[in-house]
């Protein structure tokens, strides 16, 4: 878990975290809740997906500054091809790129026909649980028929 302290108010801390995940790459979807802005990887051929989570408290030591904690999950806890750390570094250092920068800057920098990655519900960001099911149904209809066709071959 990393702590920081942005010289921002809260609001405008948000609005650079997810410029920051905006231009995270590998980072498919985020979720702002209010209190935490989710940013999930999804799921590719190595890795179920990472999450990468920046904690945002209500009450903070001033109204010009923002303290955040940032921390980085596996999607999958059994997922050994994980690397959470990585999406999480590359995180801080698209935050670092764009912090110090004025908020109304930092927007700019957006393109009009921009698609952003954020998502309206917590529902709607990607996940590898569903992916991770996919390909355990998939491997339960192999092992099926590889236990069953040998019995159904014989004379």
């Amino acid at each position: 878990m990393t702590s920081l302290s942005l010289d921002y108010t809260r609001d405008d801390a948000k609005t650079l975290i997810k410029a920051a995940f905006e231009r995270t790459r590998g980072i498919e979807s985020y979720f702002d809740d209010g209190h935490r802005i989710i940013g999930k990887t999804g799921s590719r051929v190595t890795s179920y997906g990472e999450t990468v989570i920046i904690e945002i408290p209500e009450n903070q030591p001033s109204a010009a500054e923002t303290m955040i904690t940032v921390r980085a999950e596996k999607e999958v806890e059994m997922n050994v091809t994980a690397d959470p750390e990585q999406y999480k570094s590359r995180f801080l250092t698209e935050l670092e790129r764009i912090r110090g920068d004025p908020v109304d800057h930092v927007l700019k920098t957006f393109d009009e026909e921009y698609r952003s990655k954020e998502v309206q519900r917590l529902d709607d960001l990607t996940s590898g649980h569903d992916t991770l099911k996919v390909v355990l149904t998939v491997l339960a209809v192999f092992m099926f028929f590889v236990m069953i066709m040998p019995f159904l071959l014989l004379p």
